[in-house]
């Protein structure tokens, strides 16, 4: 009876761990990232390309970019998908931990080393390492990452045997490397070792065509978990949030969103609940009819420029509205049909990148 409960048991958790793994897939899978914009859709191209390679991948993006987003999904888009994922964020310990985290330690190799312990490294052995903010990285753990990547095998701290893995290896950051490597603050030796397959993720102010789909994606997630039926936005609060810089990105937007969504007692959110807290670029030129002008000569850009700019984030703005319908979006412009398509054509904007997914 007690082999036939444990039989039941290890069959429970397996099944448990297969439902767990498939909804991680599932959430990670390219076809759920949000990549309306041209930009965003040739990150998920060259990911597709090189996901079951082995070789590294530097990832480099703002804070709040989605580095981690698009590691997992390379991993499980990999053949080492179903090995581990292992992240470390490097920024977040000091010198000597973060060698004992990513290459372990022997029993007694420092104060406090009761037992031996198995690094990183080991832990991701045929699975993949997720390195955030490398350029963070202590020189001296550096030129020991450099061996690992070069011999595949490292010596644990206080150790004298060496230990081999196989491990492919992301690295994120969100400085400019090869500054840092002027700077004498990153090795030069490293970044071409990192530098094999380098993914420049932009910023969410240059895919404006994302945000509609990933405001609802937000609404969706947060109207679940706090079981509200919120419908949407009211137009000025989306105007609020298609002008915003998004300095922090898709991880602000989405804390935006969820802020609101906790906030609001209606089934629409207001303007009230965007953004707060913040006097946006938006709210400093809205007054004068025109977004926020791009550096130029004493911070203003010529008046050409910065009508052009506003002109193409108006038509951004009414395409993702109407989600694509030149016709509802010429209406609301109040442009003729023609005149709407010369703007999109001078723009380089298409009204069907802006159409949501026919979903089967």
């Amino acid at each position: 009876m007690l082999q036939i409960e444990r039989a039941l048991e290890h069959r429970r958790l397996n099944t448990e761990i297969k439902r767990l793994k498939g909804l991680v897939a599932e959430k990670f899978d390219f076809a759920n990232i949000i990549a309306r914009s041209g930009k965003m859709r040739d990150v998920l191209d060259v990911v597709t390309r090189i996901a079951k390679l082995d070789s590294t991948v530097h990832l480099q993006g703002e804070s709040g970019t989605g580095k981690e987003l698009i590691a997992k999904a390379i991993h499980l888009a990999g053949n080492r998908k179903d090995k581990a994922f292992v992240a470390l964020n490097c920024a977040a310990l000091p010198e000597a931990l973060l060698e004992s985290e990513l290459f372990g330690h022997e029993k007694g190799a420092f104060t406090g080393a009761v037992k031996s312990t198995k690094g990183l490294f080991t832990q991701a052995h045929g699975g993949t390492l997720f390195l955030d903010e490398i350029g963070d990285m202590p020189l001296s753990i550096q030129s020991k990452l450099l061996r690992v990547l070069q011999e595949r095998q490292f010596y644990p701290v206080g150790s004298e045997l060496p230990v081999e893995v196989d491990v492919r290896v992301i690295v994120a950051t969100n400085k400019d490397l090869q500054d840092q490597v002027e700077k004498g603050l990153f090795r030069d030796d490293l970044f071409y070792r990192i530098h094999v397959i380098p993914i420049y993720l932009p910023p969410l102010r240059e895919r404006k065509e994302d945000m509609v789909p990933l405001v609802d994606h937000f609404l969706r997630k947060f109207s679940a978990q706090m079981k509200k039926d919120i419908k949407g936005l009211s137009p000025d609060a989306l105007r609020k949030v298609m002008l915003h810089d998004w300095p922090g990105n898709v991880r602000e937007l989405e804390n935006t969103i969820e802020y609101a969504v906790a906030m609001t007692q209606k089934d629409v959110i207001t303007n009230d609940y965007i953004l707060q807290a913040k006097t946006t670029p938006a709210d400093r030129w809205k007054k004068f009819g025109c977004a926020k002008p791009s550096a130029g000569v004493e911070g203003v850009s010529p008046l050409r420029d910065a009508r052009d700019a506003f002109e193409k984030d108006y038509l951004i703005q009414v395409l993702s509205l109407t989600e694509g319908n030149v016709s509802q979006a010429a209406k609301l412009a109040g442009k003729y049909r023609a005149d709407f398509y010369d703007l999109l054509k001078k723009h380089e904007l298409k009204a069907e990148e802006f159409k949501k997914p026919k979903t089967e």
